[in-house]
């Protein structure tokens, strides 16, 4: 039997490192993904926290506003505030117990 030595020729180089690129890509999301390095841990440690209880007539806007730092746009204040106490509507009741971010 004759040995064949083959030999592959690129023919455009562009897409050779562009295939490169893509791999590389995927194997560092798939790395990333499996350790755990893509779960922020920010989340996961969170810092001091301040805990109001709601009051009849009490509006997620009211409190964002109450504990705003300066500057600080009230929109972006409900919206973290709603993220923390995992409400999808920003309705409230009377009793209930909302988290401050630190950092609002």
């Amino acid at each position: 039997m004759k040995k064949t030595n083959k030999r592959y020729r690129i023919k455009s180089p562009f897409r050779f490192i562009m295939f490169v690129v893509i791999i590389l890509g995927l194997a560092a999301g798939t790395f990333g993904y499996i350790t755990g390095f893509d779960v922020s841990t920010a989340l996961e440690q969170p810092g001091e926290q301040i805990t109001v209880e709601v009051t009849a007539g009490d509006t997620v806007w009211d409190i964002a506003e109450q504990f705003k730092s300066d500057g600080k746009d009230v929109r972006k204040a409900v919206y973290e505030i709603c993220q923390a106490n995992d409400l999808h509507d920003g309705e409230i009741h009377s009793g209930m117990i909302l988290t401050i971010p630190e950092n609002l």
